[in-house]
């Protein structure tokens, strides 16, 4: 089974980041972003957009990286 997010926790390791250190790069609250990537909770639209500029994701990408289990 694949790892929930894992494009996204891919995304953090090409710019050599912590899923934490995303979360301040993006102004995420730590707490906030451990649930999300648990799936918890879903990424707000807020969220997406900050995490997406920090790690290059174009929009039309979303899918791919916020999405578990919508390919693309």
């Amino acid at each position: 089974m694949r790892q929930r997010f894992f494009n996204l926790r891919v995304k953090f390791m090409e710019h050599d980041l912590t899923q934490e250190e995303a979360a301040k790069i993006a102004g995420i609250s730590p707490s906030a972003m451990v649930n999300r990537m648990a799936g918890r909770y879903p990424f707000s639209a807020w969220e997406m957009q900050r995490l997406a500029k920090a790690l290059d994701i174009a929009p039309t990408d979303y899918g791919k990286y916020f999405f578990p289990g919508v390919s693309a």
